[in-house]
């Protein structure tokens, strides 16, 4: 029997409704949220934390070192699989990776915010939205909190 590795260090790329759509209604309008910053490209902008999180730099799996910029990357153009469950099970077929444990790319630098009650709200949506990608094969897609 062949078996196949789990990957126990792969990373998700936020969408731009991870926190939006799934935070507490309390802090929504605070919520970290994708803008288009000139020569930046596009960044999650998180009020209380002096720089944007520029997605070029998030998001390089599979990337050419010498490709990966923290100017002009756009949300659009990022690998499907790192927001979108049915891209990253086929990544993982064409990988030979029978599962992943998958951890937070913006949300580990949320860590870091000094309002705890902002955190724990953008936490709670991080694993709310992370639930429901992992929800698609929940035997191969292991999401940490």
């Amino acid at each position: 029997m062949i078996r196949k590795p789990i990957s126990a260090d792969s990373h998700i790329t936020e969408p731009p409704n991870t926190y939006v759509d799934y935070i507490d209604p309390t802090f929504r309008d605070r919520a970290p949220r994708i803008q288009e910053l000139e020569g930046v490209g596009d960044a999650f902008v998180i009020e209380g934390m002096a720089t944007p999180v520029p997605l070029g730099l998030l998001a390089a799996a599979g990337k050419d070192p010498k490709d990966i910029t923290t100017g002009g990357v756009a949300f659009k153009d990022l690998w499907r699989s790192g927001w979108d469950p049915k891209y990253r099970l086929a990544d993982q077929d064409r990988d030979g990776v029978a599962a992943e444990l998958i951890y937070p790319t913006v949300g580990m630098l949320l860590c870091n915010h000094p309002d705890f009650d902002f955190k724990k709200a953008c936490f709670e949506a991080y694993n709310r939205w992370l639930a429901e990608y992992c929800s698609e094969a929940p035997h191969r897609l292991h999401g940490l909190a």
